[in-house]
């Protein structure tokens, strides 16, 4: 076997352990980004324990078979991964930023918790607070109830003469 095919395969092989692992996938075209938009991005997802991955779509499509991924059509034109982290919704905040400044970047497809997300419903998902604002929404709902108690018994107690 040539020595470059076996590192193709070998490509594949590592792209389908980290695929396998992974808790959200997002395949976008990135074609007309420049490479300091893309270190910039990939910086960003860093923080956020998410990687990035740029390869050819022929390892895309092995790795992706592989993986035993469906959904996934025939990739084609020069596309990217971005693969979530503990943070399964951050990659696609950082992504949703990077398409307001640049139009011309789409999305392809996604993964979400193992359920395939077609692209109409990606900026949607992009919408979603992260984690923090998440758990603040919850307990602004669990104190609600204790909250307008007091403001009724506040009320009580000011209209009750002395």
């Amino acid at each position: 076997m040539k020595i470059i095919i076996q590192e193709k395969e070998n490509d594949a092989q590592s792209l389908t352990k980290i695929l396998s692992e992974a808790k959200s996938i997002i395949v976008f075209e990135y074609l007309g980004l420049s490479a300091k938009t893309l270190t910039a991005l990939r910086k960003k997802l860093h923080a956020t324990n998410a990687r990035m991955f740029v390869a050819k779509n022929n390892i895309y499509n092995r790795a992706f078979g592989l993986a035993k991924l469906q959904g996934f059509n025939q990739l084609q034109g020069p596309n990217a991964i971005l693969i979530g982290g503990n943070d399964e919704i951050a990659p696609f905040k950082e992504l949703h930023e990077i398409m307001k400044t640049h139009k011309f970047v789409k999305y392809k497809d996604g993964i979400l918790e193992s359920n395939h997300i077609p692209n109409s419903e990606l900026d949607k998902i992009a919408s979603i607070p992260g984690r923090e604002g998440l758990l603040s929404m919850l307990l602004s709902c669990l104190q609600a109830s204790i909250r307008n108690l007091a403001y009724g018994i506040k009320a009580v107690g000011e209209h009750k003469p002395q």
